[in-house]
């Protein structure tokens, strides 16, 4: 079955003439995300490592094309915030709000730690986020 959905999204993206597909996964096996094995039995190239473990895997359609890469921001994990800890999510899972706005504000609240909450709503948003795990990351800063 994901065999067959990963054919569909390839011929979905040649139909609107895209480059290729791309996905991020973990040099080794993270929760919660895509399995990088299969990913590579499947075609995709690994075109990025940063340091914090995760990679970028792509598939090329158009072998000409320039190959993706992360931004600068997951490049250096560091995010514009800079007093205590800082969450990002997104509405990826049903979860992670729940946990942002509660056991971590609880444990901030306990230690008193400065927080900062932020949701990834956009596309644009999560691309310059600190990390690739959009889901739920926690940075801690330094405490001014």
């Amino acid at each position: 079955m994901l065999k067959s959905f990963l054919q569909t999204a390839i011929a979905d993206a040649k139909k609107q003439h895209k480059s290729g597909l791309v996905t991020v996964v973990g040099a080794k096996k993270f929760h919660f995300m895509s399995d990088t094995k299969w990913f590579l039995k499947q075609g995709f190239e690994e075109v990025e490592k940063i340091g914090s473990g995760f990679c970028l895997l792509a598939k090329k359609i158009y072998l000409e094309a320039e190959n993706p890469k992360f931004n600068d921001s997951v490049k250096s994990g560091t995010c514009s915030e800079k007093n205590g800890i800082v969450v990002y999510y997104s509405n990826r899972c049903p979860f992670a709000g729940f946990h942002a706005r509660n056991s971590i504000t609880e444990t901030a609240k306990k230690r008193n730690l400065p927080l900062k909450i932020i949701k990834i709503k956009t596309n644009k948003q999560a691309q310059n986020a600190p990390s690739p795990a959009t889901i739920f990351s926690l940075v801690l800063t330094e405490i001014l």
